[in-house]
C-alpha cells in the first residue's frame, strides 16, 4: 500500500515538474485577434455614398398630390416637388452627401461622392449610413419621408470603414413585417460596428442639413487624424 501511494506522488511531481517546464503544453493560450491596422494616409481617397432614406409611394399629377383637388389655384414645380416625398427625400440626401464631399475637400482631404450602384473601390475610406425611426414597440425602422409617416424626427447612423479591410453591414434587415405606409423595413444595427448618431427632423430646412453635414465631417476628420491620416496642407 505504502509502494503504492509513493508511486502515486512520485508521478504527481513528474507531472508537476513538465508542467513547470513546458506550460505552453499544460493550457493553450486563448486566442488572440490581431488588431486591424488601417490602411489609411494623407492620400487616401474617402468615399461617400448616399444615406439611406425611404419615400412612400404617393401618385403626384401636375396638380400635386393625387386626391387633393384645389380648383383654381396653379401650382408651381417647386410646390408639387415640395408634395413628392420621393423628391424630399431624394433632396435631402444629395444635400447631405455634396456638403459631405465638399467639407472633407475643404478640410484637406480627397473626398468623392461614391454613386448609388457604383462598385465599391478596393481601397480608401468609406463614410455611409442610414436614416432611421423607432416605433412604438421600440423596433428600429429606416425612416420614411411621407405624408404622416412616421415620427417628425429621425436618427442617423454613420460609419466610417476602411474598403481594403471591409467590415460587416451597418445592419442587417429583420423579417419581421413592417408598415409600408408609415415606416421603412425593420432593421437591426451591427451591435460590433462604430456608428455615430446624429438626429435631425424630416423636413429640416436646408441650413439645418448643412449643419448636419458639418458635423459628419469633423467626426470623419477626427478619426481619420486618429488613424495617422493627416490632411494635405491648404
Amino acid at each position: 500500500m505504502k509502494i503504492r501511494f509513493g508511486l502515486l506522488v512520485f508521478v504527481a511531481v513528474l507531472f508537476f515538474v513538465w508542467i513547470a517546464a513546458d506550460p505552453a503544453h499544460a493550457q493553450a493560450a486563448p486566442a488572440q485577434s490581431t488588431p486591424v491596422t488601417h490602411s489609411f494616409t494623407k492620400d487616401t481617397v474617402i468615399y461617400v455614398s448616399d444615406f439611406e432614406l425611404d419615400a412612400q409611394d404617393v401618385a403626384v399629377d401636375q396638380g400635386g398630390v393625387v386626391g387633393q383637388n384645389r380648383p383654381g389655384l396653379i401650382e408651381r414645380p417647386r410646390k408639387r416637388e415640395q408634395q413628392d416625398p420621393a423628391a424630399q427625400a431624394k433632396k435631402l440626401v444629395n444635400t447631405m452627401t455634396e456638403n459631405l464631399v465638399s467639407d472633407l475637400q475643404k478640410a484637406g482631404y480627397h473626398a468623392q461622392r461614391l454613386a448609388p450602384g457604383e462598385g465599391q473601390p478596393a481601397s480608401g475610406a468609406w463614410v455611409h449610413g442610414v436614416f432611421t425611426e423607432v416605433d412604438e414597440g421600440s423596433r428600429i425602422h429606416r425612416a420614411m419621408i411621407g405624408f404622416g409617416s412616421g415620427q417628425a424626427t429621425m436618427n442617423l447612423y454613420v460609419t466610417l470603414t476602411d474598403l481594403a479591410h471591409p467590415d460587416k453591414p451597418l445592419y442587417d434587415v429583420s423579417q419581421s413585417d413592417a408598415s409600408k405606409d408609415k415606416m421603412g423595413a425593420v432593421i437591426t444595427l451591427n451591435p460590433y460596428l462604430a456608428a455615430a448618431k446624429f438626429v435631425m427632423e424630416k423636413n429640416a430646412p436646408e441650413k439645418m442639413v448643412k449643419k448636419t453635414a458639418g458635423e459628419i465631417s469633423a467626426q470623419v476628420v477626427t478619426q481619420m487624424k486618429q488613424y495617422g491620416a493627416m490632411p494635405s496642407p491648404k
